[in-house]
């Protein structure tokens, strides 16, 4: 059997070397094919603590008299999807419509901004003497930077149109994806019996146990990372909404959405959300403005930084900032966005299981655990 294994996994590797595009093409349409299925699989995954909440108040205040599990489940999947919906209805109806306004109010003013910012160095430029040659140049180089800026914006407006014709498909997606998540919520303890069922009838018991250990280890890792994330990102953006008014810069809703958009990839979000924050803000308030932007987002990241995350996602990452920084930039080099959010949970996953690792060769040596003991102290 060993000998079978290893001369069928050599020939599949050498088909898929061989027929490499072949290969990718085709993953990449079974993957198209599976989208809503791993879409409803991930919108399971995320909703299942917040419907844990849900079932506990049911089942404490409203069901207090003994009911079956499964009718507590099925009204928890109503609340929570009515939640959903509700939040997606305020949504469209009242955020979107004040972003898509904030967009179309600034894509008036990106020529002006930019006309202006080039007379006024073309001025500037001479008056510190810059004349003949060099001024042409960078006048010429001014310019050209302009008209691609502005070339740029003018097809934002074609890429929405194209958007727009792939909604049919989003929405189909997404639909398929909802009723996938609503059949692994209802059912969830019996889909994971039906697969431990399986596991016990062609493994091992100390391989499932090693499964389940790891995936306990998934499970508690990414499912405290995300709702984490997304609370912490959450809080940032409305914090940031009610200072930007308090303060009166414009755009308020717009930046405070893309303040909490990107509050999501640890440590690098909230500089990422920054900038065009502060480009924003420079355009259309001038630069005390844009400066005043930037120091209140300073103060309410050292905020999110020392108060809102060691509150809301505590250790759960167990990872340095270094390496949060390298998962990031690996992540998405790699793999994108999706990477990105991934790749810090990953590598937290990795590290605390070549932690136990450690932990227990060395306890088999009978050497100390703790980390300060192999510290070297030097006199």
């Amino acid at each position: 059997m060993t000998y079978l294994i290893i001369t069928f996994t050599s020939i599949s590797f050498y088909f898929i070397l061989l027929n490499f595009n072949w290969v990718t093409n085709g993953i990449h349409k079974i993957m198209d094919i599976l989208n809503p299925f791993i879409l409803g699989i991930a919108m399971a995954y995320l909703f299942w603590r917040p419907l844990r909440c849900i079932e506990r108040y049911l089942d404490k205040y409203v069901f207090r008299q003994k009911v079956a599990k499964h009718f507590i489940r099925v009204v928890g999947v109503i609340v929570l999807y009515l939640i959903v919906l509700l939040g997606l209805v305020s949504l469209f109806s009242f955020v979107l419509p004040q972003i898509i306004q904030s967009l179309d109010i600034l894509y008036q003013k990106i020529p002006e901004f930019f006309k202006g910012f080039e007379a006024s160095l073309n001025t500037l430029l001479l008056q510190n003497g810059i004349e003949g040659n060099a001024y042409q140049v960078i006048s010429d180089f001014i310019g050209d930077i302009s008209g691609m800026i502005l070339q740029i914006t003018g097809k934002v407006i074609p890429v929405l149109v194209d958007v727009s014709f792939k909604l049919t498909s989003v929405v189909l997606n997404t639909f398929l994806a909802t009723v996938v998540s609503i059949y692994l919520l209802v059912d969830k303890e019996r889909f994971f019996a039906r697969n431990r069922k399986l596991m016990h009838a062609v493994l091992p018991g100390k391989i499932i146990e090693h499964i389940g250990l790891v995936m306990d280890i998934f499970d508690d890792t990414f499912g405290r990372y995300f709702v984490g994330q997304m609370t912490d990102a959450l809080i940032v953006g409305s914090l940031c909404f009610v200072a930007m008014n308090l303060c009166g810069f414009e755009f308020s809703l717009l930046i405070s959405v893309i303040v909490t958009c990107t509050n999501v990839i640890p440590y690098l979000g909230p500089f990422i959300g920054a900038v065009p924050g502060i480009f924003i803000i420079l355009m259309t308030g001038g630069p005390v403005q844009a400066l005043g932007f930037g120091i209140m987002i300073f103060i309410l990241q050292q905020i999110d930084g020392n108060i809102l995350v060691p509150k809301i996602i505590g250790d759960s990452i167990g990872v340095s900032g270094f390496w949060v920084l390298v998962a990031i930039m690996l992540g998405g080099g790699l793999f994108g966005f999706i990477g990105v959010l991934l790749g810090v949970p990953t590598l937290s996953v990795v590290f605390k299981l070549l932690k136990m690792y450690a932990e227990n060769r060395l306890r088999k040596k009978d050497k100390p655990i703790e980390t300060e003991a192999y510290i070297e102290k030097r006199t």
